[in-house]
């Protein structure tokens, strides 16, 4: 994933580098250069579809600039704070509670050791990532999503609504240990 994001990256700047390139070319006269370029017509290759080239750039370059002036705008944003305005007044709620609640109610179940939890929240979302070692009574789908449903019900009990909407993660970290001894 990374290796195809840089080459995306790295042909966009391709493109953009030989924009500026060519405008360098064309504007000159505006500043004294100790080098002198010859007109963008008169190279060899390009010469004669310089001007389609620098114009499907120049659009491409527009779009891509709105696109990313609208993700920038328009961004769900990430806050460690949750308001939660309901008839009786509003309600405010820290990521940190959140995260010693999950954790305080793993500590009570037997089957997670050295659980470990993470909130990210937005306006309407939380979202909690727990990581710990699973025992191996807790490895079957069933008893984990079980565990699942009971922390996401819990939070919604805490937060005393359903206009949040909660997902929990759960991550098993002894898959990733790698080989283990089969006796132990």
């Amino acid at each position: 994933m990374v290796k195809i994001r840089k080459l995306l990256f790295s042909i966009v700047l391709l493109g953009l580098l030989i924009t500026f390139f060519f405008v360098l070319i064309e504007n000159q006269q505006a500043i004294y250069l100790p080098v002198y370029f010859i007109s963008m017509d008169n190279y060899p290759l390009v010469g004669p579809y310089i001007q389609i080239i620098l114009f499907c750039l120049s659009v491409f370059f527009i779009g891509l600039a709105i696109l990313l002036m609208l993700v920038t705008i328009f961004y769900p944003k990430k806050s460690n704070t949750l308001v939660i305005k309901g008839k009786n007044g509003r309600l405010s709620v820290r990521k940190s509670v959140v995260e010693n609640f999950v954790l305080e109610t793993l500590k009570k179940e037997p089957s997670i050791e050295n659980p470990r939890v993470k909130v990210k929240m937005s306006k309407k979302k939380i979202k909690i990532k727990i990581v710990g070692a699973l025992r191996k009574t807790m490895r079957t789908t069933e008893k984990q999503n079980e565990l699942v449903e009971q922390i996401r019900h819990e939070v919604s009990d805490l937060l005393a609504t359903d206009a949040i909407k909660t997902e929990v993660y759960l991550k098993d970290e002894q898959e990733n240990a790698g080989p283990r001894n089969r006796v132990e």
